[in-house]
C-alpha cells in the first residue's frame, strides 16, 4: 500500500464565553418578601423573614411551615418558603410551594417568578421561560425576571430574544455588571463584536475587578484577528483571578497564534495544575508539543484528554494526527474512526489515505 502524504489537522478548543448567572439575592432582601397580614400566623411568618436575612434558611422554612399550618391558605408563606427551598438546593420543593401558591392565587407573579428560577436552575429553560413570561404578565417588573428570561433564551439559542431582555434587566438596573457581561457574550454569539466589546468594557467599569468580563474580551479579540490585544485581556483576567484556569487554557490558544508554543506548554500546565480534569488544556498542551515535534509527549497529553473526556472528539483527530507522525498508522486510523464516529466529518477523509 502506497502512504500519502496527508496535512496535519490540529483542532484546538477554547472555553471562553459561557454565560455567568446571577447568584439568587437572598429572599430576605427580596421584594418577593410580603409582609404578612394574616396576625395567627404573623409571628411565625416574621420569624422565617428573619431567619432568611440571616441566611439560615433551614430554621427559616421552618418558621414558614409554621405559619402555613396556622393559615394553610397563607399564600405568601408558600411563596416565601419556596424561594428558601431554593437556596438550599431543594427545588423540587420550591417548585411544589410555588405551584400551592399559584393555586390559591393566580395572580401571585412572585410565584410564577419563584418557580421559573426553579424550573432554570433545574436546567428546565423552556418551563422557566414560561414562568418567567407569566411573571412579567403579571405585573413582575425586577431586573431580575427580565435578566434570568434573558439567560433562559440564551440557554434556548434564542440568541435575539436573549439580547432584547438583558437590555430590558439593563434598562431596569443599569448598575450590574453582571447582566453587561452577559449580554456581551449573547451578542459574540450573534458575530456582534463591537457591540460585545462595549458591553464588556461598561462590565469593567462597573465592576473593575471582574475577572471573567476580561477572559471574554480576550475572546471577542481572539474573533477579530487581534490576538496581542487578547492576550493582554486574558493576562489581565489572570493578573485578577491566579486560579482562572479557563483564561490560561485560553491565553495558551492565543500564544498558538503567535508560535509561542513553549509559553502555550507552560499555561497549559498551569491550567491543569489548578484543574486536574481539564481535557481542552491537555488537549492544546498536545498541540504545542506536536509542533515542537515532541510527538511522544504530544501522545500522552492527547491520551491524558481522551481518558478525561471519552466523547472528546477533537482530542481523538489529533491523537490520530500525532500517531500518524510516529508512523502508527493503524493507530492512527482507529482514532480518526473514533473521531468521525463523534461527529468530526474531515475525519473520513483521513482515513481514505490509509484504506
Amino acid at each position: 500500500m502506497i502512504l500519502k502524504k496527508m496535512p496535519i489537522f490540529l483542532v484546538l478548543l477554547a472555553a471562553s464565553c459561557s454565560t455567568m448567572v446571577l447568584g439568587q439575592k437572598p429572599v430576605g432582601n427580596d421584594s418577593t418578601l410580603i409582609v404578612a397580614e394574616n396576625q395567627e400566623a404573623e409571628v411565625a411568618f416574621n420569624q422565617g423573614n428573619d431567619f432568611v436575612a440571616e441566611r439560615n434558611y433551614t430554621q427559616a422554612i421552618q418558621s414558614f411551615s409554621e405559619a402555613i399550618s396556622v393559615n394553610p391558605r397563607f399564600t405568601k408563606a408558600y411563596i416565601n418558603r419556596g424561594f428558601a427551598k431554593s437556596e438550599i438546593s431543594d427545588y423540587t420543593g420550591a417548585i411544589s410551594d410555588f405551584t400551592h401558591a399559584i393555586s390559591t392565587d393566580a395572580q401571585a407573579s412572585a410565584a410564577y417568578y419563584g418557580r421559573g428560577l426553579a424550573y432554570f436552575n433545574q436546567g428546565k429553560s423552556s418551563e422557566a421561560l414560561q414562568d418567567f413570561n407569566e411573571a412579567m404578565g403579571k405585573g413582575y417588573k425586577e431586573a431580575k425576571v427580565y435578566y434570568y428570561a434573558g439567560i433562559a433564551h440564551f440557554e434556548l439559542g434564542e440568541y435575539e430574544d436573549a439580547v432584547n431582555n438583558l437590555t430590558l434587566a439593563i434598562n431596569t438596573d443599569g448598575t450590574n455588571a453582571q447582566m453587561y457581561n452577559d449580554r456581551g457574550s449573547v451578542k459574540r454569539m450573534l458575530e456582534k463584536y463591537d457591540e460585545a466589546i462595549a458591553d464588556y468594557r461598561q462590565a469593567i467599569r462597573l465592576d473593575p475587578k471582574m475577572a471573567t468580563a476580561y477572559n471574554n474580551l480576550g475572546s471577542v479579540y481572539m474573533k477579530k484577528g487581534n490576538i496581542d490585544e487578547a492576550i493582554s485581556q486574558y493576562g489581565l483576567a489572570i493578573a485578577l483571578d491566579p486560579q482562572y484556569y479557563i483564561a490560561y487554557n485560553n491565553r495558551a490558544r492565543a500564544k498558538f497564534e503567535k508560535n509561542l508554543f513553549d509559553d502555550m506548554i507552560s499555561d497549559c500546565q498551569k491550567a491543569v495544575s489548578i484543574k486536574s480534569d481539564y481535557a481542552f488544556a491537555y488537549n492544546n498542551m498536545g498541540i504545542a508539543q506536536m509542533k515542537k515535534k515532541d510527538y511522544d509527549a504530544a501522545y500522552k497529553s492527547f491520551s491524558k484528554a481522551i481518558q478525561l473526556n471519552p466523547k472528546f472528539a477533537e482530542a481523538y483527530l489529533n491523537r490520530g494526527s500525532c500517531a500518524e507522525m510516529q508512523r502508527k498508522f493503524d493507530n492512527a486510523v482507529a482514532d480518526w474512526k473514533k473521531a468521525s464516529e463523534l461527529g468530526i466529518d474531515k475525519a473520513r477523509n483521513y482515513i481514505a489515505f490509509y484504506e
